[in-house]
């Protein structure tokens, strides 16, 4: 009985191991099921860890020849803004001297009320009188008997108006109108004379009209105003003249101051006035809600009589290069006052009254 159990148990272990090998599939060497790969290979459009298919690439690897797309940056240089409306006549491509000689009110305003109470009270009611002699070119601060006065010539304002016409065109559209404008000036003014004006044509008829263009060169103006402007004003509140605001003048002692010799330049003083002038003119224009002041206006004037200095052949020279130092001296000194001016917050100067 034991042996034919024993007999059975082994009938059984072989009829089943029998039956396993019998219905599994055989493959020839090196080969497998289906689904199945040996080790280290991988089934058709799968990769081992580090591999990719024809064609792609792991991150930042690039096919030979090409280059990842350009990262998104802030741009290094401003970009101009889309078109605008044109605005046709524009008072400052006609160079209207009406109203040039109002801005030149308006933006003295505006420098007067930036500054401190005391300072206001030394220039409080000086008159700006505009000086139309042909051909002079100046902007100065004076007295008469004991009276304050501060003016700006008609060929100053047409000269600023021009200056930024010609800055603004070159910002906007790339072109070198500043450079031979100056030129225009140095080879062809003559003392005595009505200012030179450019050709027809100097300017394009459809650039001159662009609503970009304009609204620049209107801040280059205010800017340029400004500066001069905040100059003179200052050799008042700095106590550079014998006289403060006493009234002002009256309309028939206007003759009398611009047929005056100008007070001679006194480089500290003059120097001085830049830096108070400077402060002046970027305080109020924080306090603008747009077309806030910069220095720039001021370095566009200085680059006009640098121009000038390097290239008039005849040596003309114009009332306010006899009053006040080189723009050499003056240009890094505007610079500085205007870098100390932001590093400091516009903290205001502190004067000796």
């Amino acid at each position: 009985m034991r042996l034919a159990s024993t007999l059975l148990l082994a009938s059984v272990v072989f009829c089943a191991c029998s039956s396993s090998s019998s219905n599994r599939t055989q493959y020839p060497p090196q080969q497998y099921p289906p689904g199945q790969y040996p080790q280290g290979q991988y089934p058709p459009g799968q990769y081992p860890p580090g591999q990719y298919p024809p064609g792609q690439y792991p991150p930042n690897q690039y096919a030979p020849g090409t280059q990842p797309p350009p990262a998104t940056a802030v741009p290094t240089t401003p970009v101009a803004n889309p078109p605008s409306a044109p605005v046709p006549n524009d008072p400052v491509n006609a160079a209207d001297l009406g109203f040039l000689r109002q801005r030149a009110q308006t933006v003295l305003g505006e420098l007067v009320a930036a500054l401190a109470p005391a300072q206001q009270s030394r220039v409080q009611g000086i008159p700006l009188i505009v000086d139309d002699e042909p051909g002079e070119v100046n902007a100065f601060a004076a007295c008469s008997g004991g009276k304050a006065a501060m003016a700006i010539s008609d060929g100053l304002l047409d000269i600023s108006a021009h200056l930024a016409q010609a800055k603004a065109n070159d910002e906007i559209f790339g072109t070198q109108k500043l450079d031979p404008y100056i030129a225009l000036i140095a080879q062809h003014q003559r003392p005595g004379q009505p200012i030179v004006r450019p050709a027809p044509g100097f300017f394009d008829p459809q650039q001159q009209v662009d609503g970009r263009k304009v609204a620049r060169q209107h801040q280059l103006l205010d800017e340029q105003l400004a500066f001069i402007l905040g100059h003179e004003l200052a050799h008042h509140y700095l106590g550079h003249l014998p006289c403060t605001a006493g009234g002002g003048l009256s309309t028939a002692e206007l003759s009398h101051v611009l047929s005056s010799v100008v007070p001679g330049f006194n480089q500290p003083n003059e120097l001085a006035a830049d830096v108070a002038g400077t402060n002046n003119l970027l305080t109020a224009g924080r306090r603008r809600t747009a077309n806030q002041f910069t220095e720039g206006g001021a370095q566009l004037t200085m680059a006009f009589f640098s121009g000038l200095d390097r290239l008039t052949p005849n040596d003309i020279i114009f009332g306010f290069e006899r009053s006040h130092p080189p723009p050499q001296l003056r240009s890094p000194v505007i610079a500085q006052t205007a870098a100390t001016w932001r590093a400091t917050g516009g903290q205001p100067l502190v004067f000796p009254f």
